[in-house]
C-alpha cells in the first residue's frame, strides 16, 4: 500500500490549473460502471438508498453499507465501493477526493470509513492507496452531511499518481452495532502542472516493463536527464543514478527483488515523470 505523506508541494517554475476528472451525485446507480465488493462474506454490501426526507419529496439517491441490519442485528462490515475507472492525467500536481458522508441514527454514529484511489483493480498487482480513515463522532444528516476532502500532493515518486487508471473507492469496516454509513456526491478532481522548461517527458519510455533487471530508455530528449532514483512502494529509495552511471541509455536493477517499484527520471531543470516499473 503506498505511505501517503501530506506535504506542501513547492511551486517552482510551474502554473497550475484544476479540473474535476469525475463527479456523481449517485443518481447514476443503475447506469455506471461501479463496483461493489462484500470482502467480510455476510451478503449485506453497498446499495443505493432513497435519502430524500419523505417518500412525497424527489428522488435523493446516495450509496449506504450497514453495521445493524434489523432483520439479523449486529453485522462487522467490510465493504467497499468502487467507482467507475478514469485516469489521472500526465503532469497531475495534485489529485483531491471528496464526498458527503453521514450516519442514518443519531443515536449510533460510529460508523468507520475509509477513502482513497484504487489502481487496477483488474490487475494482480492492484492497490488501494488510502488517503483518509475517520469514526464519525456525529451522525449529521441527508440534509446536512459532513463533507470529507482530501488532497494528495505530488511531492515524489510515492505521491505521483499522473497517467494511472484508477477508481475512488469508499470502504465501510471495523465497526459493529452501529446502522447504516451513507455516501452521495463524490467526485475526483486533479491539479495539473504545466512546466515552464524542460524536457519533453510525455515520450519518455522504460522497456522492457516488467524485466528480469536491464531497463532501456527511449524518448527524444533523454540527453537531458540528470539522475533517475527508483522508490518502492512505501516510499523508500533504493537507488539512485546519475547520468554518467547509465550504459547506452539503459540501468540495471537486478539486485532488486522482485515486486513493483517507481523510477523516478529527472532533468537538468528538475523537471520529473514517474513511471511504474514491475521486476520479475
Amino acid at each position: 500500500m503506498k505511505k501517503i505523506t501530506l506535504l506542501a508541494l513547492l511551486a517552482g517554475f510551474f502554473s497550475y490549473s484544476q479540473d474535476t476528472l469525475w463527479s456523481t451525485d449517485c443518481e447514476d446507480y443503475a447506469t455506471a460502471d461501479y463496483i461493489t465488493v462484500d470482502s467480510d462474506g455476510d451478503t449485506y454490501g453497498f446499495g443505493a438508498i432513497n435519502t430524500a426526507a419523505t417518500e412525497t419529496d424527489p428522488l435523493d439517491v446516495g450509496f449506504f453499507s450497514e453495521s445493524y441490519n434489523n432483520t439479523v442485528g449486529p453485522l462487522t462490515p467490510d465493504n467497499w465501493i468502487l467507482s467507475p475507472e478514469m485516469t489521472i492525467p500526465a503532469n497531475t500536481a495534485s489529485v483531491t477526493i471528496s464526498l458527503d458522508v453521514y450516519a442514518s441514527d443519531s443515536d449510533w454514529a460510529g460508523e468507520k470509513f475509509s477513502i482513497g484511489l484504487y489502481e487496477s483493480i483488474e490487475d494482480i498487482d492492484g492497490q488501494p492507496y488510502t488517503f483518509h480513515t475517520e469514526t464519525l463522532t456525529s451522525a449529521a444528516s441527508a440534509s446536512s452531511p459532513k463533507t470529507v476532502s482530501i488532497t494528495i500532493e505530488n511531492v515524489d515518486a510515492v505521491t505521483d499518481f499522473s497517467n494511472l487508471t484508477v477508481r475512488m473507492f469508499v470502504r465501510h469496516w471495523d465497526c459493529t452495532n452501529m446502522y447504516r454509513f451513507v455516501i452521495d456526491n463524490m467526485s475526483v478532481a486533479v491539479t495539473s502542472s504545466l512546466s515552464v522548461e524542460g524536457f519533453n517527458t510525455s515520450d519518455v519510455e522504460l522497456y522492457p516493463n516488467p524485466t528480469n533487471g536491464l531497463i532501456n530508455i527511449a524518448g527524444t530528449d533523454i540527453s537531458n536527464i540528470k539522475e533517475i532514483s527508483i522508490f518502492n512502494q512505501l516510499g523508500q529509495k533504493v537507488m539512485k543514478l546519475n547520468a554518467s552511471q547509465l550504459n547506452n541509455n539503459s540501468f540495471d536493477i537486478s539486485d532488486l527483488n522482485k515486486g513493483v517499484y517507481f523510477a523516478q527520471l529527472k532533468d537538468n531543470s528538475n523537471n520529473s515523470k514517474t513511471m511504474k516499473i514491475v521486476k520479475e
